[in-house]
């Protein structure tokens, strides 16, 4: 039978784990906005089969069982007109944060059960594998341009600048939420291994 204080340990775990992904959240949602943005300049010149991908994907995010009926809220309605206030608008963020979270950290311990617990990388390289992703996705707006220049409204360095500060804002997102995710995951490192030495320590005194 688990002791009180284990099972403090145990719930403030889950908790660390579940703060953790709050702070990965944003940086996955904006990750998949840098890479919805470097397929929307590749498909430039395809509008009707993005139109057509686009809404099969809104008619798929419609049938979720809590994101579809959010989404459906604010979907404008062919006989009247949809007023989003700025207070629905923070509630939805808020709400698909927590949630997108929640079943991040479900699945994650659904795969640690499954494949057994994934051993923790330096922080140096998530940086480095966040900087590589950063550069690659750089790479990718400048060369939807370079290839259709023409499709482009403006002075060549101007759009350059818009991507530099587009790849930069990604990389500080997300090594501010590498960084804050590292220290929690370490902080919850350190009191499951206090944890399991005095479980040890028990077990020997037997």
């Amino acid at each position: 039978m688990l002791s009180h204080t284990h099972f403090l340990k145990l719930l403030l775990s889950w908790i660390l784990g579940y703060m953790r992904w709050t702070q990965l959240t944003p940086m996955l949602l904006l990750w998949a906005f840098g890479l919805l943005m470097v397929l929307a300049l590749t498909f430039v010149n395809f509008q009707e089969q993005t139109i057509s991908i686009v809404g099969f994907a809104l008619e798929w995010l419609v049938q979720l069982p809590v994101v579809g009926t959010y989404i459906v809220q604010y979907l404008p309605d062919e006989n009247s007109d949809t007023h989003i206030s700025s207070s629905d608008f923070e509630s939805f963020v808020l709400s698909g944060w927590a949630l997108l979270s929640l079943g991040f950290m479900l699945a994650g311990m659904i795969l640690s059960a499954l494949f057994g617990p994934f051993k923790p990388w330096a922080l140096k390289s998530k940086l480095l594998i966040a900087g590589t992703g950063t550069v690659l996705l750089l790479a990718g707006m400048v060369a939807n341009y370079l290839a259709v220049p023409q499709n482009f409204n403006g002075e060549a360095a101007a759009w350059m600048l818009n991507f530099s500060l587009i790849a930069l804002l990604v990389f500080v997102v997300s090594a501010y939420c590498l960084s804050i995710s590292h220290f929690l995951g370490y902080l919850n490192e350190a009191m499951l291994a206090g944890e399991l030495q005095t479980a040890d320590e028990s077990r020997c005194s037997q």
